[in-house]
């Protein structure tokens, strides 16, 4: 599945945003991202948008959406459920797209006919973006790679980072934040589920958190014998539920503000007026309802712990990606992928405001091994792709930008390369807030205001370089100006 806009292209000549699918089904009611690309840069570069599903998400099933992700499928789903795969679709899709559109596919035979391709992506689809250059640079002629979490996949991150700089970020929101988050959960929780010695004790403590009857995963429960057992593995699983929700309001924390969810959760962790189980409470009917704690403090909700799983067999809410896989097919497919080349090691440490829990690789191929049969192998992707060094391998014209507020920037490239690859930091920025779901507009901080302007200059400059391939009669002009 694809969506495309030809909505400013100008002919044959005129460049193509080829913007990356990622860990997640692309709707119709979503359709394209980034209204940044799609309203103003394609306007402004008179360029047609493209934009593909990434394979197995959504309805880009290439084996049916009954084919199982199961140890026994190992070594299909190991052959084509990968991130090349994923990119060579791309590049046959634009290939495609080019010669429909009338353009030239070889820029040195006819080159004003010749339309070049920009790959956009934020997060893991700005990762592809600089691939997709790096690997298939007779087609791609540019990216733009947003929070590309680049040196995650490249294993060159301490495990502690990102949930350390959540921490800082959250006190950056709320002061004392992380402090309070810290106490409701390694005390008020860990003192509240120790004490818990028989079955009727564990259902009125999940009834106090506001845990829905018959909602905790049964690999939790176990077979109801090992209470130490199931009330260790609760915990951790509570506790990680609250770390990936605040994980993710960490990523929308843009426009940094009292209007944040990542403001409102730590507003209900410093409640004085609760206690500390009830801060608990309110907190996962939030996470159940609306991501929004506005006006939740008199509602009678409660939270469906099963609603955090992906799917299918041997699921648990901890799986590859500790910063949170998601639910049902998607978070299925992510934790997979996370289980297979895209490791990311991602623990809590002592600086944290989560209890402490290392991260370690016996932990995760044991969990890869029983969901999917498959081993994960962190340095295939770095060893052959050579991305820890992109200027040792000829790597040129991509941009990458970072919201410093976002628990990826940690893992992200945040100095310039080479006069070819440049980067842009975002001080009030958070996860790609560049390619927000707005664009640009009033609401944005000076700082990507001027980000927008600096973007479209730093393209512009290298369609420029590519000028042979463009109508000379078509110039670039920004719409937008720059803000001081």
């Amino acid at each position: 599945r694809y969506y495309a806009s030809s909505t400013h292209f100008q002919g044959p000549g005129s460049p193509i945003f080829l913007i990356m699918g990622g860990e997640s089904a692309i709707e119709p009611s979503v359709g394209l991202y980034y209204p940044f690309v799609v309203h103003y840069l394609a306007r402004d570069f008179g360029a047609y948008v493209l934009q593909p599903e990434h394979r197995f998400y959504g309805e880009s099933q290439p084996l049916g959406s009954d084919f199982e992700f199961s140890p026994e499928n190992m070594n299909i789903t190991t052959t084509l459920m990968t991130t090349e795969q994923a990119m060579w679709d791309a590049v046959r899709l634009v290939r495609f797209i080019q010669t429909e559109l009338g353009c030239e596919l070889d820029k040195t035979r006819n080159p004003k006919e010749y339309c070049p391709v920009i790959t956009v992506g934020g997060s893991y689809p700005g990762f592809l973006s600089a691939m997709m250059r790096v690997r298939h640079p007779d087609v791609v002629d540019m990216a733009y790679s947003a929070s590309a979490p680049m040196k995650f996949y490249s294993q060159n991150i301490n495990q502690t980072d990102y949930y350390d700089h959540i921490t800082r970020v959250a006190d950056k929101a709320y002061a004392g934040c992380s402090d309070a988050v810290r106490r409701n959960l390694v005390y008020s929780l860990g003192n509240m589920v120790r004490e818990v010695k028989t079955i009727d004790a564990f259902q009125e403590m999940l009834s106090m958190l506001g845990i829905c009857k018959n909602t905790v995963p049964a690999y939790i429960q176990g077979r109801g014998d090992d209470i130490e057992m199931m009330r260790t593995i609760f915990n951790q699983e509570l506790n990680m539920v609250v770390a990936y929700t605040f994980a993710n309001y960490n990523m929308a924390f843009y426009p940094p503000g009292n209007t944040t969810s990542l403001y409102q959760a730590c507003s209900l962790f410093l409640n004085q007026d609760l206690e500390p189980y009830q801060r608990l409470y309110h907190f996962l009917v939030g996470v159940e309802k609306s991501k929004s704690y506005t006006n939740f403090i008199d509602q009678q909700q409660c939270f469906n712990m099963t609603s955090q799983l992906p799917f299918g067999k041997n699921a648990t809410i901890s799986s590859g990606d500790w910063s949170g896989v998601g639910s049902q097919r998607n978070g299925q497919m992510w934790d997979f992928q996370t289980c297979n080349l895209l490791v990311e090691q991602i623990g809590f440490g002592k600086k944290s405001m989560f209890p402490e829990r290392p991260w370690t690789m016996e932990w995760l191929q044991e969990h890869c091994q029983l969901r999917f049969g498959v081993t994960p192998d962190p340095y295939k992707l770095v060893h052959e792709w050579e991305f820890d060094d992109l200027e040792r391998v000829g790597a040129t014209r991509i941009l990458f930008t970072n919201g410093l507020n976002d628990g990826w920037s940690v893992g992200g490239i945040k100095h310039n390369i080479s006069e070819t690859l440049l980067v842009l930091n975002f001080d009030n920025g958070a996860h790609h807030s560049d390619l927000s779901a707005i664009g640009p507009s009033d609401r944005d901080t000076v700082d990507i205001r001027n980000g927008f302007v600096q973007i479209t200059s730093i393209l512009k400059g290298w369609l420029d370089s590519l000028s042979q391939r463009r109508h000379p009669t078509q110039p670039i002009q920004s719409s937008l100006t720059s803000t001081t």
